[in-house]
């Protein structure tokens, strides 16, 4: 636990410029007094990350940023990088509500804030774009968050990704749904939104749905920030797929469940919710009882069985108000906690020693273990133990039904109303 006097080091890019004019500033006024050498050796090792604070994404960006702060007081009150005379960790924070803003912001941390290594940047779009400048300033960069399999199909040795490549939500969706339906299933249906990630989840259920017999009935788009579902709906209503697969952020995940009931729609089997939006657990108190049913994958839930996993949720639940640290929080945290371990093994803040230190760690303690039970990258820069699991939402909270070895409760399928 973090110790209540305790206080957090982050920053924001703005913050930054005003603190160096002052360390500065001051560092001539106390010249003449041999100040100046102690000051210009301040320990700490600045690490840059890029989320959604403000637009649609906000909730998930904050809910992010608090695990992000709650990471880095628990390492800076346990001593910080003890390889580095117990450097502190400072948390520059950056808005990546698009590609142009997350170019903006990795230029400026890496230029300006002079990062050591970078964290981000939420969306795929954001991370493909972002990951390319930190690469050609050799700055590692730690992706726990975007999901695109391109991030580590493209040769970069600087970029490093915790979680699982979109492919394999697709893959584990059709075999969750031919375990639970026994084959039955046959017809799905997507919705998701005309964006980058959008494109990339119609992509990849229609390469990899017929492996399970399953056939699309339409690929259903929205736009960003949408008015109304009457349009989705009624096309589902008409084609009555056995299921329907979707993807969105909170608030068009509110508003379509919402039109769902007004308009008397729902699929013959069941919804299967993937991506942040549907594990966001803001989706889930603005839904109440309308949620009940839905199946939701992920890479974590608060219930697994893995040492760490109802205490670290239970820390993060005092700092957000009762929410659970979904919505990519808690593969953010468990991110900081490895990019700690690098550090350490790097024993430097150098760009290419951390890089080394990354494409060497093979972690089995410490605390990314709540969700990883290793942490080894590829030579690509993917970690391939990443696991998925189903959950199923209750008025009671999302429970883990697949797969086997993780669940915590059994299956309600099909799901009628």
């Amino acid at each position: 636990m973090t110790a209540p006097d305790t206080p957090i080091t982050t920053a924001t890019t703005a913050s930054a410029s005003s603190r160096r004019t002052f360390v500065q500033g001051l560092g001539l006024a106390l010249a003449g007094a041999g100040s100046l050498p102690a000051l210009a050796q301040t320990n700490e090792v600045k690490v840059g990350f890029l989320l959604p604070l403000t637009g649609s994404f906000a909730e998930s960006g904050q809910l992010i940023k608090m695990a992000v702060e709650m990471a880095i007081e628990e390492i800076n009150a346990s001593g910080g990088i003890k390889s580095l005379k117990g450097a502190k960790l400072v948390g520059v924070f950056g808005n990546s509500t698009s590609v142009d803003e997350a170019n903006t912001e990795t230029n400026r941390m890496i230029s300006r804030d002079k990062v050591s290594a970078i964290v981000g940047a939420y969306s795929s779009g954001a991370t493909i774009s972002s990951t390319v400048i930190a690469e050609r300033n050799k700055v590692p960069y730690l992706v726990p968050n975007a999901l695109a399999d391109e991030i580590t199909s493209r040769g970069l040795k600087f970029v490093f990704k915790t979680v699982p490549h979109f492919s394999q939500y697709a893959i584990n969706s059709g075999e969750l749904v031919r375990q639970l339906s026994g084959g039955q299933a046959k017809t799905f249906a997507l919705v998701r939104e005309n964006n980058f990630f959008g494109n990339v989840v119609s992509r990849e259920f229609t390469k990899h749905m017929p492996t399970f017999d399953l056939k699309m009935t339409k690929d259903n788009v929205f736009p960003t920030n949408p008015t109304t579902f009457e349009d989705v709906i009624l096309s589902l209503k008409r084609d009555n797929p056995d299921v329907v697969f979707a993807a969105g952020e909170p608030s068009s995940i509110t508003l379509l469940f919402k039109q769902l009931a007004e308009l008397k729609y729902w699929p013959k089997m069941g919804w299967v919710g993937l991506g942040g939006g549907y594990t966001n657990p803001t989706t889930w108190s603005n839904l109440g009882k309308l949620g009940d049913g839905v199946i939701v994958i992920n890479d974590w839930f608060p219930d697994m069985k893995l040492p760490g996993s109802k205490e670290t949720n239970d820390r993060f639940k005092k700092r957000s108000g009762g929410k659970d640290m979904l919505g990519n929080a808690n593969t953010t945290y468990a991110g900081v906690h490895i990019l700690r371990a690098a550090l350490e093994k790097a024993a430097s803040t150098d760009g290419t020693a951390i890089r080394d230190a990354l494409a060497g760690l093979d972690l089995v303690l410490g605390p990314q273990t709540f969700m990883y039970e290793r942490v080894k990258f590829d030579n690509t820069g993917f970690m391939p133990r990443t696991t998925m699991v189903a959950a199923q939402v209750t008025s009671g909270g999302s429970k883990v039904i697949w797969p086997s070895a993780y669940q915590t409760t059994k299956p309600v399928w099909p799901v009628t109303r």
